[in-house]
């Protein structure tokens, strides 16, 4: 008969030997270029909704900014009202904060600052996510704290368009121009 010990280092090296049989295959976590399907992005909003991008975008080309501080945020803001001022519902506006790296003590607070200084129908379209920083920042290759990353979604879901640099004339209307395409 064999001991418990016995059989404890058969079922190890068992698992040893058909490990790489399991598949490890894993989500492309590179940057995302014009062209490709824009990767599926769910959380609560600032109104404790659940969205999801880009399936809420009901088959219309959207703008999504990111930001990634503080900082970020006001560069997101002034897209966004560029955006809301031109196109209102046309090609509607979403918003993803992620405060993954904001402390816990402090992230209700961040939050509920953000929430006050936002309109209600852009509360609704304001993702907050504290989990997956680093994904995000890859797919984006986002490597300044300081601006807001802005992608154009073409309304099958693939990316359409995603800016150089932070906010200015010259940017917005690169993006204007890739949304008059779509029109």
């Amino acid at each position: 008969m064999m001991s418990r010990y016995s059989i404890f280092a058969l079922l190890m090296l068992g698992l040893l030997v058909f490990t790489p049989l399991i598949s490890t295959a894993q989500p492309n976590n590179g940057p995302i270029h014009a062209g490709e399907p824009f990767p599926t992005i769910s959380g609560k909003t600032l109104t404790g909704k659940l969205l999801e991008l880009p399936a809420a975008t009901s088959g219309k080309p959207a703008v999504v900014v990111f930001s990634f501080s503080r900082t970020a945020g006001r560069d997101a803001h002034i897209w966004n009202e560029h955006v809301s001022r031109a196109f209102s519902n046309a090609v509607p506006g979403y918003d993803v904060i992620v405060m993954e790296s904001v402390p816990k003590l402090f992230r209700g607070v961040a939050t509920s600052g953000i929430r006050s200084s936002m309109p209600l129908s852009m509360q609704d379209r304001t993702i907050v996510l504290y989990q997956d920083e680093k994904l995000w920042r890859q797919r984006l290759a986002a490597s300044d704290n300081k601006r807001a990353y802005v992608v154009l979604l073409e309304s099958d879901g693939h990316l359409r368009w995603s800016n150089s640099g932070t906010y200015s004339d010259s940017e917005y209307a690169r993006m204007k121009n890739e949304i008059e395409r779509l029109r």
